[in-house]
């Protein structure tokens, strides 16, 4: 007897389909990747495929589990992880600057210098991809000092909570990029011994990083400052890149000095934004902004070039009591778009009324 063939019907090319999407459902699947042999002193946690919040829910990583590790000065290393519960790290014991293996010289003599001996510090390095924090992740330092001895690496990860990394010393680079914070994000009196990049991230309703230090170049690379964005009298030790940064509500970098070039091309500002009293040692750039509200440059120093080309102010900024002098125009466009707008808004409501108009005729 002959099997019967499908002759092209569409049942079987559905039937088809099904197996194949089976299959590749099956291969694509959520599922939790066993940590290599040699990374025994991390706390490893990769996800892979596609993963649901029931799938990062199984496999969460407690709060208490992330504080654990770093006692014991185990790397933290998340891929695709759902981290639960609040994990502050002043739950760290202190440590005798002299117990601390591996401190830099130039740290610990600062450290002297501010009167501290004993520090909360992260030995392992701090590894953390695509990955979600429910609750807050915090120093909750107001006093003292967290150092971190090793790298750090947040990339692509979601925090639906507050980020507080105040009063940290991050002896390494430290990588903050494509993050998401919906609440807080602090790093007051943060201090950066190398290289930092918070590039393409998006910060939630407010910012802060009053007094800290940038010892080396920084790069705020298409960032969004959805909230008040506070950059009082922050040291910028090397060259600061705020190139293309979207700032949304009012922002202060008041009292902040920029020992090299700081690049601001291309920012756009829609509330009031403050450079009182700032410095710029070495040049600084604002070509092509936007200034939808004040800006305010008062008392603030230019010892480099200045570069305010094919810039827009809404208002006339403010340079008083500044070493610079500049009768910059303003820009005609909001007013234009504005007019577009009420253009298209009364065609709008004619349009509506024309319509109610003929539908009654009939």
């Amino acid at each position: 007897m002959r099997a019967r063939r499908c002759g092209g019907s569409t049942w079987c090319f559905v039937v088809v389909l099904f197996l194949v999407s089976a299959l590749n459902l099956n291969a694509w699947g959520c599922r939790l990747l066993d940590p290599p042999a040699e990374r025994s002193d991390t706390l490893w946690v990769h996800l892979e495929g596609l993963c649901l919040p029931t799938d990062r829910g199984q496999w969460a990583v407690k709060g208490a589990e992330v504080l654990e590790a770093l006692k014991t000065g185990k790397n933290i290393d998340l891929q695709g992880a759902l981290v639960v519960d609040d994990v502050l790290l002043d739950q760290l014991p202190l440590q005798l600057l002299a117990d601390i293996h591996g401190l830099p010289l130039d740290i610990q003599s600062r450290l002297r210098q501010r009167g501290l001996e004993s520090v909360r510090v992260i030995s392992g390095a701090m590894m953390i991809r695509d990955s979600q924090f429910e609750q807050v992740l915090a120093t909750n330092l107001t006093q003292g000092a967290l150092v971190v001895l090793g790298d750090v690496e947040v990339s692509g990860s979601t925090f639906l909570q507050s980020v507080d990394f105040s009063k940290m010393i991050f002896a390494k680079p430290m990588v903050f990029t494509n993050n998401h914070v919906a609440y807080e994000g602090f790093f007051i009196g943060a201090q950066f011994e190398q290289a930092v990049d918070f590039s393409h991230t998006e910060f939630g309703i407010h910012s802060r990083f009053h007094k800290a230090i940038f010892r080396a170049p920084v790069s705020f690379f298409e960032v969004q400052f959805k909230g008040v964005a506070e950059f009082l009298e922050v040291d910028f030790q090397q060259g600061a890149n705020f190139s293309q940064v979207h700032f949304l509500s009012g922002t202060g970098f008041s009292g902040s000095v920029f020992h090299e070039h700081a690049d601001f091309s291309g920012i756009e500002s829609e509330k009031e934004l403050y450079f009182r009293f700032s410095e710029f040692r070495q040049g600084v750039s604002f070509r092509e902004a936007e200034f939808q509200s004040v800006v305010d440059f008062s008392n603030s120093q230019f010892e480099g070039e200045h570069d305010f080309s094919v810039v827009g102010f809404a208002v006339q900024p403010d340079f008083t009591a500044s070493n610079i002098t500049i009768d910059l125009p303003i820009s005609r466009r909001w007013g234009i778009q504005q007019s577009q707008w009420l253009v298209v808004g009364g065609m709008v409501i004619l349009s509506g009324i024309f319509l109610w108009w003929s539908t009654r005729k009939k």
